[in-house]
Protein backbone atom coordinates (compact mmCIF):
# COMPACT_ATOMS: atom_id res chain seq x y z
CA UNK A 1 0.00 0.00 0.00
CA UNK A 2 2.68 2.25 0.84
CA UNK A 3 4.56 1.90 -2.15
CA UNK A 4 1.62 1.94 -4.29
CA UNK A 5 1.24 5.65 -2.92
CA UNK A 6 4.36 6.51 -3.27
CA UNK A 7 4.48 5.36 -6.81
CA UNK A 8 1.20 7.30 -7.47
CA UNK A 9 2.77 10.59 -5.56
CA UNK A 10 5.67 10.30 -7.85
CA UNK A 11 3.44 10.31 -11.30
CA UNK A 12 1.84 13.46 -9.45
CA UNK A 13 5.26 15.12 -9.17
CA UNK A 14 7.03 14.36 -12.12
CA UNK A 15 4.13 13.55 -14.94
CA UNK A 16 4.19 10.48 -17.21
CA UNK A 17 6.60 11.37 -20.59
CA UNK A 18 9.69 9.89 -19.73
CA UNK A 19 11.60 13.08 -20.93
CA UNK A 20 9.60 15.37 -19.04
CA UNK A 21 10.32 13.09 -15.69
CA UNK A 22 13.69 13.43 -16.15
CA UNK A 23 14.04 17.22 -16.46
CA UNK A 24 11.45 17.18 -13.31
CA UNK A 25 13.92 14.65 -11.71
CA UNK A 26 16.71 17.34 -12.40
CA UNK A 27 15.33 20.40 -10.89
CA UNK A 28 13.54 18.18 -8.07
CA UNK A 29 17.10 17.52 -7.28
CA UNK A 30 18.75 21.24 -7.79
CA UNK A 31 15.91 22.28 -5.44
CA UNK A 32 16.40 19.56 -2.71
CA UNK A 33 20.35 21.35 -3.35
CA UNK A 34 18.85 24.54 -2.62
CA UNK A 35 16.76 23.84 0.41
CA UNK A 36 19.78 22.01 1.76
CA UNK A 37 21.71 25.12 1.33
CA UNK A 38 19.33 27.13 3.29
CA UNK A 39 19.34 25.23 5.73
CA UNK A 40 23.55 25.14 6.04
CA UNK A 41 22.67 28.84 5.75
CA UNK A 42 20.94 29.86 8.64
CA UNK A 43 23.33 27.72 10.79
CA UNK A 44 26.23 29.98 9.41
CA UNK A 45 23.82 32.89 10.68
CA UNK A 46 23.89 31.53 13.60
CA UNK A 47 27.66 30.70 13.93
CA UNK A 48 28.21 34.48 12.22
CA UNK A 49 25.69 36.44 13.90
CA UNK A 50 24.11 37.73 10.55
CA UNK A 51 20.54 38.73 9.66
CA UNK A 52 18.10 36.41 10.07
CA UNK A 53 15.32 38.31 8.00
CA UNK A 54 18.51 38.28 5.29
CA UNK A 55 18.58 34.60 5.24
CA UNK A 56 14.88 34.08 5.31
CA UNK A 57 14.97 36.52 1.98
CA UNK A 58 17.01 34.39 0.19
CA UNK A 59 15.58 30.88 1.35
CA UNK A 60 12.05 32.60 0.13
CA UNK A 61 14.56 33.49 -3.26
CA UNK A 62 16.15 30.91 -3.97
CA UNK A 63 14.27 28.05 -2.76
CA UNK A 64 10.94 30.04 -4.57
CA UNK A 65 12.89 30.75 -7.80
CA UNK A 66 13.80 26.91 -8.45
CA UNK A 67 9.93 26.25 -7.74
CA UNK A 68 9.13 28.66 -10.13
CA UNK A 69 11.47 26.44 -13.03
CA UNK A 70 9.87 23.11 -11.54
CA UNK A 71 6.11 24.63 -12.45
CA UNK A 72 7.53 25.89 -15.82
CA UNK A 73 8.87 22.38 -16.48
CA UNK A 74 5.71 20.80 -15.28
CA UNK A 75 3.35 22.88 -17.09
CA UNK A 76 4.54 22.04 -20.02
CA UNK A 77 5.31 26.01 -20.68
CA UNK A 78 8.91 25.55 -21.21
CA UNK A 79 8.41 23.20 -24.25
CA UNK A 80 8.27 26.04 -26.49
CA UNK A 81 12.29 26.90 -25.98
CA UNK A 82 15.15 24.88 -27.77
CA UNK A 83 16.39 23.17 -23.51
CA UNK A 84 13.21 22.64 -22.23
CA UNK A 85 14.93 21.46 -18.83
CA UNK A 86 15.64 25.82 -18.89
CA UNK A 87 19.57 24.63 -17.86
CA UNK A 88 21.37 27.77 -18.26
CA UNK A 89 18.35 29.37 -16.79
CA UNK A 90 18.34 27.58 -13.75
CA UNK A 91 22.24 27.72 -13.63
CA UNK A 92 22.55 31.56 -13.66
CA UNK A 93 19.94 31.56 -10.97
CA UNK A 94 21.73 29.27 -9.01
CA UNK A 95 24.36 31.62 -9.06
CA UNK A 96 22.76 34.36 -8.59
CA UNK A 97 21.48 32.48 -5.03
CA UNK A 98 25.05 31.56 -4.33
CA UNK A 99 26.67 35.42 -4.50
CA UNK A 100 23.90 36.49 -2.76
CA UNK A 101 24.72 34.26 -0.11
CA UNK A 102 28.49 34.95 -0.55
CA UNK A 103 27.75 38.84 0.90
CA UNK A 104 25.33 37.16 4.44
CA UNK A 105 28.03 34.00 5.37
CA UNK A 106 30.80 36.52 6.04
CA UNK A 107 34.14 34.44 7.52
CA UNK A 108 32.73 31.16 5.97
CA UNK A 109 32.37 32.37 2.78
CA UNK A 110 35.34 30.39 1.25
CA UNK A 111 32.51 27.82 1.53
CA UNK A 112 30.36 29.07 -1.40
CA UNK A 113 33.14 28.54 -4.06
CA UNK A 114 32.77 24.54 -4.14
CA UNK A 115 28.68 24.98 -4.57
CA UNK A 116 29.44 27.18 -7.33
CA UNK A 117 31.67 24.18 -8.85
CA UNK A 118 29.23 22.17 -8.19
CA UNK A 119 26.37 24.20 -9.78
CA UNK A 120 28.31 24.30 -12.80
CA UNK A 121 28.59 21.30 -13.11
CA UNK A 122 24.79 20.64 -13.44
CA UNK A 123 25.13 21.86 -17.03
CA UNK A 124 28.25 20.30 -17.90
CA UNK A 125 26.33 17.74 -20.12
CA UNK A 126 23.68 19.59 -21.21
CA UNK A 127 25.53 23.21 -22.06
CA UNK A 128 26.50 24.42 -25.59
CA UNK A 129 30.02 25.73 -25.19
CA UNK A 130 28.93 29.26 -25.66
CA UNK A 131 26.48 29.00 -23.21
CA UNK A 132 29.38 27.83 -20.64
CA UNK A 133 31.39 30.54 -21.48
CA UNK A 134 28.35 32.92 -20.98
CA UNK A 135 27.61 31.59 -17.47
CA UNK A 136 31.26 32.04 -16.32
CA UNK A 137 31.62 35.12 -16.88
CA UNK A 138 28.37 36.18 -15.29
CA UNK A 139 29.08 34.05 -12.18
CA UNK A 140 32.30 36.30 -12.70
CA UNK A 141 30.86 39.74 -13.14
CA UNK A 142 27.84 38.59 -10.40
CA UNK A 143 30.67 37.59 -7.27
CA UNK A 144 33.22 40.75 -8.63
CA UNK A 145 30.07 42.77 -7.75
CA UNK A 146 29.08 41.39 -4.35
CA UNK A 147 32.89 41.50 -3.83
CA UNK A 148 33.22 44.67 -4.43
CA UNK A 149 30.16 46.14 -2.50
CA UNK A 150 31.02 43.90 0.53
CA UNK A 151 34.67 45.34 0.57
CA UNK A 152 33.23 48.80 0.78
CA UNK A 153 30.08 48.17 3.32
CA UNK A 154 31.95 45.85 5.40
CA UNK A 155 35.81 45.82 5.09
CA UNK A 156 36.84 44.16 8.63
CA UNK A 157 34.51 41.43 7.58
CA UNK A 158 34.89 41.60 3.92
CA UNK A 159 38.84 43.13 3.48
CA UNK A 160 39.75 44.31 -0.08
CA UNK A 161 43.13 42.44 -0.05
CA UNK A 162 41.30 39.19 0.82
CA UNK A 163 38.23 39.14 -1.65
CA UNK A 164 41.11 40.46 -4.53
CA UNK A 165 42.30 36.99 -4.11
CA UNK A 166 38.90 35.74 -4.03
CA UNK A 167 37.86 36.68 -6.82
CA UNK A 168 41.14 35.89 -8.52
CA UNK A 169 40.46 32.07 -7.51
CA UNK A 170 36.94 32.26 -9.12
CA UNK A 171 38.72 34.04 -12.46
CA UNK A 172 41.45 30.92 -12.47
CA UNK A 173 38.28 28.13 -12.16
CA UNK A 174 35.27 29.22 -13.79
CA UNK A 175 37.14 29.79 -17.35
CA UNK A 176 38.51 26.25 -16.37
CA UNK A 177 35.55 24.77 -15.93
CA UNK A 178 33.49 26.89 -18.56
CA UNK A 179 36.50 24.83 -20.92
CA UNK A 180 35.87 21.47 -19.55
CA UNK A 181 32.22 22.08 -20.68
CA UNK A 182 32.66 23.26 -23.78
CA UNK A 183 34.79 20.31 -24.65
CA UNK A 184 31.96 17.53 -23.35
CA UNK A 185 29.74 19.82 -25.64
CA UNK A 186 31.87 19.58 -29.09
CA UNK A 187 32.25 15.44 -27.62
CA UNK A 188 28.16 15.44 -27.50
CA UNK A 189 28.11 17.32 -30.68
CA UNK A 190 30.54 14.96 -32.46
CA UNK A 191 28.78 12.19 -31.17
CA UNK A 192 25.49 12.92 -32.11
CA UNK A 193 27.19 13.87 -36.08
CA UNK A 194 28.57 10.14 -35.37
CA UNK A 195 24.98 8.76 -34.72
CA UNK A 196 23.23 10.65 -37.55
CA UNK A 197 26.17 8.95 -39.99
CA UNK A 198 25.18 5.22 -38.59
CA UNK A 199 21.40 6.21 -39.10
CA UNK A 200 21.78 6.83 -42.27
CA UNK A 201 24.29 4.14 -43.39
CA UNK A 202 22.09 1.88 -41.96
CA UNK A 203 18.69 3.07 -43.54
CA UNK A 204 21.11 2.91 -46.86
CA UNK A 205 21.68 -0.89 -46.33
CA UNK A 206 18.25 -1.51 -45.25
CA UNK A 207 17.48 0.01 -48.53
CA UNK A 208 19.77 -2.00 -50.60
CA UNK A 209 18.65 -5.25 -48.69
CA UNK A 210 14.81 -4.48 -49.98
CA UNK A 211 14.72 -2.40 -52.41
CA UNK A 212 15.50 -3.33 -56.47
CA UNK A 213 18.37 -0.54 -57.36
CA UNK A 214 16.99 -0.15 -60.94
CA UNK A 215 13.25 0.00 -60.35
CA UNK A 216 13.13 1.41 -56.24
CA UNK A 217 10.34 -1.43 -55.71
CA UNK A 218 10.38 -3.85 -53.21
CA UNK A 219 13.03 -7.01 -54.08
CA UNK A 220 12.11 -10.19 -54.36
CA UNK A 221 13.68 -10.90 -50.73
CA UNK A 222 11.12 -8.00 -49.13
CA UNK A 223 8.39 -9.67 -51.12
CA UNK A 224 8.92 -12.70 -49.98
CA UNK A 225 8.51 -11.23 -45.82
CA UNK A 226 5.65 -9.21 -46.90
CA UNK A 227 4.13 -12.13 -48.43
CA UNK A 228 4.96 -14.67 -44.63
CA UNK A 229 3.35 -11.47 -42.80
CA UNK A 230 0.22 -11.34 -45.07
CA UNK A 231 -0.43 -15.30 -44.85
CA UNK A 232 0.13 -15.42 -41.13
CA UNK A 233 -2.42 -12.16 -41.21
CA UNK A 234 -4.59 -14.49 -43.14
CA UNK A 235 -4.50 -17.42 -40.93
CA UNK A 236 -5.42 -15.10 -37.55
CA UNK A 237 -8.17 -13.45 -39.22
CA UNK A 238 -9.05 -15.59 -41.65
CA UNK A 239 -9.41 -13.05 -44.71
CA UNK A 240 -8.43 -13.55 -48.34
CA UNK A 241 -5.52 -11.92 -50.30
CA UNK A 242 -4.52 -12.74 -54.34
CA UNK A 243 -1.20 -12.67 -56.14
CA UNK A 244 -0.26 -12.01 -59.37
CA UNK A 245 2.59 -12.46 -61.21
CA UNK A 246 3.39 -9.61 -64.24
CA UNK A 247 5.72 -10.40 -66.79
CA UNK A 248 6.74 -6.98 -69.53
CA UNK A 249 5.69 -9.02 -73.02
CA UNK A 250 8.64 -9.55 -75.68
CA UNK A 251 11.09 -7.31 -73.28
CA UNK A 252 13.95 -9.55 -74.40
CA UNK A 253 13.03 -7.96 -78.00
CA UNK A 254 13.22 -4.40 -76.54
CA UNK A 255 16.80 -5.05 -75.44
CA UNK A 256 17.78 -6.11 -78.72
CA UNK A 257 15.92 -3.79 -80.55
CA UNK A 258 16.92 -0.60 -78.90
CA UNK A 259 19.50 -1.79 -76.13
CA UNK A 260 20.10 -2.47 -72.58
CA UNK A 261 19.95 1.47 -71.78
CA UNK A 262 16.30 1.25 -73.30
CA UNK A 263 15.32 -1.85 -71.55
CA UNK A 264 16.16 -0.37 -68.22
CA UNK A 265 14.01 2.99 -68.89
CA UNK A 266 11.37 0.27 -69.84
CA UNK A 267 11.58 -1.13 -66.42
CA UNK A 268 11.57 2.26 -64.19
CA UNK A 269 8.62 3.49 -66.66
CA UNK A 270 6.64 0.14 -65.64
CA UNK A 271 7.51 0.46 -62.06
CA UNK A 272 6.32 3.86 -61.71
CA UNK A 273 3.13 3.16 -63.73
CA UNK A 274 2.41 0.09 -62.37
CA UNK A 275 2.51 2.08 -58.54
CA UNK A 276 0.94 4.56 -59.75
CA UNK A 277 -2.41 1.97 -61.39
CA UNK A 278 -2.46 -0.08 -58.06
CA UNK A 279 -3.84 0.78 -54.60
CA UNK A 280 -2.12 2.31 -51.46
CA UNK A 281 -2.15 -1.06 -49.75
CA UNK A 282 -1.22 -3.35 -52.85
CA UNK A 283 2.40 -4.25 -53.13
CA UNK A 284 4.33 -3.87 -56.76
CA UNK A 285 8.02 -5.71 -56.54
CA UNK A 286 10.33 -6.79 -59.03
CA UNK A 287 10.86 -10.05 -58.89
CA UNK A 288 13.48 -10.99 -61.16
CA UNK A 289 14.45 -9.70 -64.75
CA UNK A 290 11.36 -8.50 -66.33
CA UNK A 291 9.12 -10.44 -63.66
CA UNK A 292 7.01 -8.54 -61.10
CA UNK A 293 4.76 -9.56 -58.38
CA UNK A 294 1.74 -7.97 -57.19
CA UNK A 295 0.40 -8.55 -53.49
CA UNK A 296 -3.49 -7.40 -52.65
CA UNK A 297 -3.67 -7.78 -48.95
CA UNK A 298 -7.44 -8.25 -47.94
CA UNK A 299 -8.52 -8.84 -51.36
CA UNK A 300 -11.08 -11.13 -52.59
CA UNK A 301 -10.59 -12.24 -56.73
CA UNK A 302 -13.92 -9.67 -58.06
CA UNK A 303 -11.94 -6.74 -56.75
CA UNK A 304 -8.31 -7.86 -57.73
CA UNK A 305 -9.53 -9.23 -61.23
CA UNK A 306 -10.46 -5.35 -61.42
CA UNK A 307 -7.20 -4.09 -60.06
CA UNK A 308 -5.50 -6.08 -62.66
CA UNK A 309 -7.00 -5.13 -65.68
CA UNK A 310 -6.65 -1.79 -64.40
CA UNK A 311 -3.27 -2.17 -64.44
CA UNK A 312 -2.84 -3.73 -67.33
CA UNK A 313 -5.16 -1.04 -69.50
CA UNK A 314 -2.59 1.69 -68.26
CA UNK A 315 0.65 0.03 -69.07
CA UNK A 316 -0.84 -0.79 -72.56
CA UNK A 317 -1.38 3.17 -72.78
CA UNK A 318 2.36 3.89 -72.15
CA UNK A 319 4.87 5.05 -73.78
CA UNK A 320 8.47 5.20 -73.01
CA UNK A 321 11.23 7.60 -74.93
CA UNK A 322 14.10 5.51 -76.32
CA UNK A 323 15.57 8.72 -77.70
CA UNK A 324 16.25 7.59 -81.49
CA UNK A 325 14.67 4.74 -81.32
CA UNK A 326 11.36 6.32 -80.65
CA UNK A 327 8.46 5.72 -78.47
CA UNK A 328 8.26 2.35 -77.09
CA UNK A 329 4.90 0.60 -76.67
CA UNK A 330 5.02 -2.15 -74.24
CA UNK A 331 2.14 -4.74 -72.74
CA UNK A 332 2.18 -6.96 -69.73
CA UNK A 333 0.69 -10.56 -69.37
CA UNK A 334 -0.59 -11.30 -66.37
CA UNK A 335 -1.45 -14.38 -63.78
CA UNK A 336 -3.20 -14.01 -60.70
CA UNK A 337 -4.93 -16.35 -58.39
CA UNK A 338 -6.58 -16.16 -54.74
CA UNK A 339 -4.67 -17.51 -51.88
CA UNK A 340 -6.22 -20.57 -50.60
CA UNK A 341 -6.56 -22.14 -47.13
CA UNK A 342 -4.57 -24.79 -46.84
CA UNK A 343 -2.24 -24.23 -49.55
CA UNK A 344 1.47 -23.05 -48.91
CA UNK A 345 2.99 -19.47 -50.08
CA UNK A 346 4.73 -22.18 -52.87
CA UNK A 347 1.75 -23.37 -54.43
CA UNK A 348 -0.34 -20.15 -54.90
CA UNK A 349 2.73 -18.68 -56.53
CA UNK A 350 2.87 -21.71 -58.94
CA UNK A 351 -0.71 -21.32 -59.89
CA UNK A 352 -0.47 -17.72 -60.61
CA UNK A 353 2.87 -18.67 -62.52
CA UNK A 354 0.65 -21.13 -65.02
CA UNK A 355 -1.80 -18.69 -65.32
CA UNK A 356 0.82 -16.36 -66.61
CA UNK A 357 2.28 -18.78 -69.01
CA UNK A 358 -1.85 -19.35 -69.94
CA UNK A 359 -2.20 -15.35 -70.53
CA UNK A 360 1.00 -15.70 -73.00
CA UNK A 361 -0.29 -18.41 -74.48
CA UNK A 362 -3.47 -16.97 -75.05
CA UNK A 363 -2.31 -13.85 -76.64
CA UNK A 364 0.12 -11.72 -74.50
CA UNK A 365 -1.26 -8.27 -73.10
CA UNK A 366 -4.31 -10.17 -70.58
CA UNK A 367 -5.06 -11.43 -67.32
CA UNK A 368 -5.52 -15.07 -66.61
CA UNK A 369 -7.46 -15.92 -63.61
CA UNK A 370 -8.57 -19.44 -61.75
CA UNK A 371 -11.33 -20.89 -63.89
CA UNK A 372 -14.52 -20.56 -61.86
CA UNK A 373 -15.12 -23.30 -59.24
Amino acid sequence: MAMSQLRRLGKLWLGDDPAQRLRLRQTSLAMALLAFSAVLLHHAIGLTGGSRALAWLWTAYAVGGMAAVYAAIRSGWSLRFRDPSLTSLQIGFALSAAALAYAQVGPLRGGVFPVVTLILMFGMFQLRARSAYGLALFALVVFGAVMATMARLQPAVYPPAFEVIHFLVLACMLPAVAMLTARLSRIRHRLAQQREELARALAQLQAIATRDELTGLPNRRQMQALMDQELLRSLRHHHDFCIAVVDLDHFKRINDQHGHAAGDAVLRAFAQAGQAALRATDVLARWGGEEFLVLLPDTAMPPAVAGMERLRQQIAALRVDAGEGGAIAITVSIGLTGHNRGDTLTQTLERADRLLYDAKAAGRNRVRTDPPS
